[in-house]
């Protein structure tokens, strides 16, 4: 079969490989769809020092079931959490599933991921669906973080709130703030990506705020600040969003970097005066994914209007270089595997 693998700086190169085998609580999963995200981009660009296969933003069919596998049938359509609590683990067993840390994970080294023909994953991992397509169910996972990272900002009845990072979760968190009955929606993001400027407006944020063009620290919020920012960008941004709450406001992030990047700071006086909560928010382990089919298939939440860029398996090399080299115009590249 054909996998594909990444290294950085943003080389991508196909392989071909054995179909792997499953152990007796596994199924063989033929992937559908599989997207690409900021974390894959994070590995390209930098972090991945040596070849490695990605992507874990995946639907698609049961191929093969392990002996013990009882809850899915070969030919049954499936998305794929990352990972899943231990229901015998303290954190489970004290009504705490979401701090559970002894999971059950697919991002542990494989020969294949999610830009491949096939991946074997733990059948716990698999969730069946119906009524939405393999596109939009590679992008139930990034829901999933959105969902998460929405839960934790306590979003309210007439809220005014900042969305900083319009990529696809900043997208997807929109929808869901809108949802919710957010009285003023504030998108940050930069001036490059005119697309997802477009798209934020669409899902319902009534500003958007370039934040390579204006100081989020002294934008003319019209109540003076907001009361809940959620936060899809680089650390480095929590400083600057700490001087858009006002009192007792909340701020929810979910940006990854590594390195000095990883480091943050804020002024605490301004968070202690103002009673400022900073939360993280980490889908580990992945929750909600039967509530974020249940929003997708009823049309709650448009994932369709999200994808800019598709192709196709065999052609992932040269297309994963097209989308990376079309800021303008990327918001989400799925691979499909028809």
């Amino acid at each position: 079969m054909i996998a594909t693998y990444l290294k950085a700086p943003f080389q991508f190169e196909q392989r071909n490989v054995p179909i792997p085998e499953i152990g007796p609580d596994d199924v063989l999963f033929k992937v559908k769809a599989c997207g690409f995200c900021g974390h894959d981009m994070i590995l390209a660009k930098y972090a991945a020092k040596d070849w490695e296969p990605f992507g874990h933003e995946m639907s698609g069919v049961v191929e093969k079931v392990g002996a013990n596998v009882r809850h899915l049938a070969v030919g049954d359509k499936v998305v794929l959490e990352t990972s899943t609590f231990n229901p015998l683990s303290a954190s489970s067993r004290n009504g705490r599933v979401d701090l559970d840390k002894d999971i059950i994970n697919y991002m542990v080294p494989r020969t294949s991921m999610g830009f491949a023909e096939y991946t074997v994953a733990p059948a716990s991992l698999c969730v069946k669906f119906d009524n939405m397509s393999f596109i939009e169910g590679s992008m139930i996972e990034p829901l999933g973080v959105a969902v998460d990272m929405f839960k934790v900002a306590e979003v309210g009845l007439n809220d005014d709130v900042l969305v900083v990072g319009i990529g696809p979760i900043g997208l997807m968190a929109i929808q869901l703030v809108k949802a919710a009955g957010a009285r003023k929606i504030y998108a940050a993001g930069l001036s490059k990506s005119p697309k997802r400027a477009e798209l934020a407006k669409k899902f319902g944020a009534d500003e958007v705020i370039y934040t390579d063009v204006v100081d989020l620290k002294t934008y003319p919020f019209e109540r003076g600040g907001v009361d809940k920012v959620l936060l899809t960008a680089p650390p480095a941004l929590i400083e600057p969003c700490t001087h858009t709450l006002n009192m007792g406001g909340i701020l929810s992030f979910i940006g990854i970097a590594y390195g000095e990047g990883a480091m943050a700071s804020f002024d605490s006086n301004l968070v202690h005066h103002r009673k400022i909560q900073i939360r993280a928010s980490d889908a580990v382990p992945a929750l909600y994914f039967p509530m974020c089919i249940d929003l997708v298939e009823s049309g709650k939440v448009d994932l369709k209007s999200l994808v800019s860029h598709t192709f196709q398996l065999k052609d992932a090399v040269e297309s994963l270089k097209a989308y990376i080299n079309d800021p303008a115009n990327a918001v989400k590249a799925i691979m499909t595997n028809e």
